[in-house]
């Protein structure tokens, strides 16, 4: 059986909302972007998530279909959850593997899924090396990743 993904949310000592991703009892990856969440689901090549709130959940597809959009909106508990949940659902259209040309940062939240990510949970890598000055970059956006820990 497969374990399900399971995407929820909740607000940080200084207010900022932070995207908690678990696969089955596992947690994956919690961070403040959105994208770099759209982006772990990409790699995990999943079709399907459950959305959590502390109203309920709800089963959606991924990508988010602007028919989810408003049952979605009905479980957020604030305008920040609302500014969070739309960042996703507009990233969770985005090819990682294969970003439109104006797209500079697609790369990189695919990377960072990628590198944070438990391996037996990455279904899909990057096609080509890292480039010059990832580490860096990584060192820069850790900041924003609350789980897991470096």
């Amino acid at each position: 059986m497969k374990n399900r993904v399971v995407l929820s949310l909740y607000t940080n000592s200084r207010g900022a909302v932070i995207g908690d991703l678990y696969v089955g009892e596992a947690r994956a990856l919690a961070t403040t972007h959105p994208a770099t969440i759209a982006a772990a689901i990409f790699v995990m090549a999943e079709s399907t998530i459950v959305f959590k709130s502390k109203k309920r959940e709800a089963e959606v597809s991924f990508p988010i279909e602007t028919e989810e959009l408003l049952e979605l909106t009905s479980l957020l508990d604030n305008q920040d959850q609302g500014h969070f949940m739309s960042g996703f659902a507009t990233f969770s259209r985005v090819d990682f593997l294969h970003p439109s040309s104006f797209d500079d940062q697609a790369d990189i939240h695919l990377r960072m899924a990628v590198h944070h990510l438990d391996e037996q949970f990455v279904r899909i890598a990057p096609l080509s090396p890292a480039p010059k000055g990832f580490k860096k970059e990584l060192r820069n956006r850790n900041k924003y990743i609350y789980f897991p820990w470096e």
